[in-house]
């Protein structure tokens, strides 16, 4: 039986316990906060990022650096015999851009069966088609069954990101739809989603943050239909939202797994603090 990993980046903001488990493998994105170079999930912490967010007054993300790439890719292709490469969206981040550099420039050095795929996703929209590929490859899949699955992932995920505050999404580059948003009211909190790969304004809503979540639910149920899915929920530092969100999905719908994180750095300096994530993959379509 040939060896399979899986390789991601630190977008996906997989719980620690489950990269364990499967065996997943994290590149880090860089952090830049203040003029300081951190890799995520490194040299930093969600919970130190979010923390100290006030005191940073410059701040953006980095994809990982082509030198960093090629030295992971190396290292993996001498140990395994294939490798199944998943990135956050090449519309949100030049990480799968430097994959496939990286690639393209050492494929012939290495005898591993490689495969580099676009997710179309990030945050835990990316995680769980990662998840799922590294669970069937510790469950003796065929990197061809692997990534027949991942195709099928890739259209069949839905992310919606709710955000308390404009403050940090003023600043973003990569989200459209965000300059109806400036001048509105105060209060408006816009709920982001993935389209064509791309960040993008879903709606806007008013109200506490818990009403607005339980407000998209009616959204996300007639989606969902009777469908069972695969259910990420991420928080930056709302452990009290994201509980309640797991318990209302366990009751209203079939969930085959259930993943809570935290949102990472390299989305949070977007979305801010007390921003709440839901992402499902939709199983039977």
């Amino acid at each position: 039986m040939s060896k399979i990993k899986v390789l991601t980046d630190s977008t996906s903001d997989i719980p620690a316990h489950v990269v364990k488990k499967f065996g997943i493998e994290i590149i880090p994105v860089n952090i830049v906060l203040n003029g300081k170079t951190y890799r995520d999930g490194v040299d930093i912490t969600p919970e130190t990022f979010y923390k100290n967010i006030q005191n940073y007054n410059d701040m953006y993300s980095e994809a990982v650096p082509y030198e960093d790439y090629a030295l992971k890719y190396k290292k993996l292709t001498y140990d395994c015999d294939e490798l199944i490469i998943i990135h956050c969206s090449k519309e949100l981040s030049k990480t799968y851009e430097n994959a496939t550099r990286v690639h393209a420039d050492f494929k012939d050095s290495h005898k591993c069966k490689v495969e580099v795929v676009d997710s179309k996703q990030c945050s835990m929209g990316l995680g769980l088609m990662v998840i799922a590929a590294a669970r069937a490859a510790h469950e003796g899949k065929s990197s061809n069954e692997i990534l027949s699955m991942i195709r099928n992932y890739i259209p069949n995920t839905s992310i919606f990101l709710a955000v308390p505050s404009l403050k940090y999404l003023r600043k973003g580059k990569k989200i459209s739809g965000l300059k109806s948003l400036i001048g509105t009211a105060v209060g408006l909190k816009p709920v982001l989603a993935i389209e064509d790969g791309k960040l993008a304004v879903k709606s806007k809503l008013f109200g506490k943050q818990r009403n607005m979540m339980l407000e998209m639910l009616d959204f996300i149920t007639k989606d969902i239909g009777d469908s069972s899915i695969e259910l990420g929920i991420t928080h930056a530092g709302a452990e009290d939202l994201a509980d309640e969100l797991k318990g209302v999905f366990t009751q209203k719908f079939n969930c085959k797994n259930i993943f809570v994180s935290y949102t990472g750095p390299s989305i949070g300096i977007n979305t801010g603090p007390k921003a709440t994530g839901i992402m499902y993959y939709k199983h039977g379509r």
